[in-house]
């Protein structure tokens, strides 16, 4: 802006000089500071916009790499539209545990049937994994470029920042049998109040959507910290899902959803259904 005041000057002062020298010259000159202006402004407005992206669209602007990045809002808008096929560079187990919605896995094993399952190579892919500083996505792109695949991006921030923006992952069966087992875990049951009284995933608590705010504030959720690993299920996806969302509003960044139902996880028999205690189901009715 001080460049713009300097320009605006410099004309203003060259108009003056040649008022005698005729209309003509004064009249050009006034279009020649209006031009100047608006060109200024526009570069002006086009460096601000490009000098802070916001955190939603920043890549690490890797140089020299042979496949490009997005930014996460790129990301969700490709997945939003289904205009792109996402694999997890993690492993299997990795994988199970947590991963983006929608995603599949892709580890160094399953490359020998890749061709076999996805015989298009001009298919649009991206590749991620384990965030910014893990070399797996970019291993991963670059040996589908020397399979023959020519349209393939990577999301290199990777799922770690994928879920400190405010969005979730998803848990596999495989991934919620190691999960339950975890002592450090924090098991959400989205199911309905009656569902819930007759049995459950041992210590899981009863959150419904629109009840996160209220179950900070009882002891559902007061002692938790936003960093624990935090995993809902419910009698389907879309209900699942719903509160795991809210549980990541609500800033539980480690929050994830069983991609399957209660009666699923009850057929694996893993675990023994058991009826919630007294005082779980006494600040239900509170």
């Amino acid at each position: 802006m001080r460049a713009l005041a300097q320009l605006v000057t410099i004309i203003g002062m060259a108009t003056l000089s040649t008022k005698h020298a005729g209309d003509q010259v004064s009249s050009r000159l006034a279009a020649l500071a209006l031009a100047a202006i608006a060109a200024c402004l526009s570069c002006t407005s086009a460096f601000a916009s490009k000098a802070r992206p916001s955190v939603y669209e920043t890549t690490l602007e890797e140089q020299n790499a042979k496949t490009p990045e997005l930014a996460t809002d790129e990301l969700k808008a490709l997945l939003a539209k289904r205009s792109v096929t996402l694999f997890d560079a993690r492993t299997t187990e990795e994988y199970d545990v947590a991963h983006i919605p929608g995603s599949l896995v892709l580890d160094q094993k399953q490359l020998g049937r890749f061709t076999q399952s996805f015989p298009d190579r001009s298919m649009s892919i991206v590749v991620y994994s384990n965030g910014p500083f893990c070399d797996r996505a970019r291993l991963r792109s670059e040996d589908l470029l020397r399979l023959g695949y020519t349209r393939i991006s990577r999301y290199q921030l990777g799922l770690p920042v994928w879920r400190a923006l405010g969005n979730i992952a998803e848990t596999g069966l495989h991934g919620f049998r190691q999960v339950a087992r975890d002592s450090n875990s924090f098991i959400v049951d989205a199911r309905g109040r009656a569902e819930y009284a007759a049995g459950t995933v041992p210590g899981a608590q009863a959150i419904l959507a629109g009840e996160v705010s209220k179950a900070e504030k009882d002891r559902r959720l007061r002692y938790l910290d936003h960093s624990a690993r935090v995993i809902v299920f419910a009698n389907s996806e879309d209900e699942a899902r719903a509160v795991a969302d809210e549980f990541a509003r609500n800033a539980y960044s480690n929050t994830s959803y069983f991609g399957g139902t209660y009666a699923e996880l009850k057929r694996a028999k893993f675990f023994t259904e058991r009826k919630p205690s007294a005082a779980d189901l006494d600040y239900l009715t509170k």
